[in-house]
């Protein structure tokens, strides 16, 4: 047996607790003056020893649920050999009932083994409906868990989704076999509206393997708006959420010694609105009105004690990559020198500043839904490492689950016990 996480092992020594209060309990009977023994009965040398049996019992019960619990933290794993030859094959679940995949895995052989392409692998049906299954597996993720398969070559049916890389290049003893499904051809989508003076503005979608596009339009007529909604008249009539696009508030605390830096940032601002085609109205520190501003910013040397709201705040650093930094905080951000004409031009002081208001955070999570963006299958592979002995060879199996049951059974026989021995 080996642990995902040896060093939780260390906890074992917690063994020493249920044994020092078994023995702490263990106290010496009190002695108590009798005029005669005559009627006392002579004690039972066998019940004597049960309750000392069970005590043990017990002790041995309460130091195994606590081993049983630092081995479920440590994440055991049991070593078995992989077998070489076999191959498995693994589909993504949101392509397990096209036609095409179907009938590619029927014409495999009876043993080879099929799964789906998902947390714990559940093994592959071909009568089973998966249309509903919209989980979008994160694929090096699985990668690392791919070494609990038996077989050392595994073939992955995948629509290789961009939005489907979430976390490093990962490690694998296993030879892995990317098969690149080609994506539906790429159809205009409705995602949201926007009310603009000028009118009705429609944000639609379109993607394919290789690219996302983003559309917008006036709409003139063949649409009706209900409170909050937009519905679009047609055969099949759509519905998408309608936004109206309200007069961004600035609030700018400018120093008497930071009087340029204010200019640079209203003159950004001003290029933001043309560029935006919505009003932005930046406040002067005698307009201070700090819970209706989308944005405060203050140019000072000195403190800021409001943690209220979106801020941009002074703070000098000269190590700094960027004109506007996020700090550790939300909604704080930082401006790390002091403006010129050459940083305002150089590292696009509106376009930073637009970045802060973060104006597409709603459109950015529509787009995700409909990104169909593809990964070449070069692209898709790990790094893999040669296992140097036989033993590095063997497929590790998650057996986290079985040391649970174990753990439920023990936990069950002691508070049964205890409950009946009052102990």
């Amino acid at each position: 047996m080996v642990f995902a996480n040896p060093s939780y092992l260390w906890a074992l020594l917690g063994l020493l607790v249920p044994l020092a209060i078994h023995l702490w309990s263990k106290k010496e009977a009190k002695t108590i003056k009798i005029g005669s023994i005559q009627l006392l009965d002579e004690s039972n040398s066998r019940q004597s020893s049960s309750i000392q049996l069970n005590e043990w019992l017990l002790l041995l019960l309460r130091m195994l649920i606590i081993a049983f619990i630092v081995l479920l933290m440590a994440g055991p794993q049991w070593r078995t050999k992989g077998n070489q030859k076999q191959i498995t094959y693994l589909v993504e679940a949101s392509i397990a009932n096209e036609a095409s995949i179907s009938a590619v895995l029927d014409s495999l052989q009876e043993n080879s083994s099929v799964f789906l392409l998902k947390n714990g692998f559940p093994e592959w049906e071909d009568d089973a409906d998966y249309q509903s299954d919209k989980e979008q597996p994160n694929y090096w993720q699985l990668v690392q868990k791919m070494d609990s398969l038996r077989s050392d070559s595994i073939v992955v049916f995948t629509k290789a989704l961009v939005k489907g890389i979430k976390s490093m290049r990962p490690n694998t003893q296993k030879k892995i076999h990317w098969v690149v499904m080609e994506s539906e051809e790429a159809q205009d989508r409705p995602l949201l509206a926007f009310n603009r003076e000028s009118g009705v503005e429609l944000i639609t979608a379109s993607s394919n393997g290789k690219a996302t596009k983003i559309n917008k339009e006036i709409l003139q007529e063949g649409f009706e708006i209900s409170n909050d909604s937009l519905q679009l008249l047609s055969d099949e009539p759509i519905t998408v959420p309608l936004k109206t696009l309200d007069t961004l508030q600035i609030n700018l605390y400018v120093e008497d010694d930071f009087e340029r830096e204010g200019k640079y940032i209203e003159a950004s601002f001003k290029a933001l609105s043309a560029f935006l085609k919505r009003e932005i109205v930046v406040h002067e520190e005698h307009e201070f009105a700090r819970n209706q501003a989308d944005l405060n910013i203050w140019l000072s040397k000195g403190p800021n004690n409001d943690s209220e709201g979106k801020w941009l705040v002074y703070q000098e650093n000269p190590l700094a990559k960027q004109l506007i930094e996020s700090s550790p905080w939300k909604n704080l951000f930082y401006l790390t020198s002091r403006l010129d004409p050459k940083n305002t031009v150089d590292q696009h002081l509106p376009e930073k500043l637009l970045n802060v208001l973060a104006l597409d955070s709603d459109l950015n999570d529509f787009v995700a839904n409909v990104d169909t963006r593809q990964l070449d299958e070069a692209e898709l592979k790990p790094n893999y490492v040669e296992p140097k002995r036989k033993r590095e060879r063997a497929t590790l199996v998650d057996i986290s689950l079985w040391v649970f049951c174990i753990l439920s059974v023990l936990m069950i026989v002691e508070r049964l016990l205890s409950n009946y021995k009052k102990q």
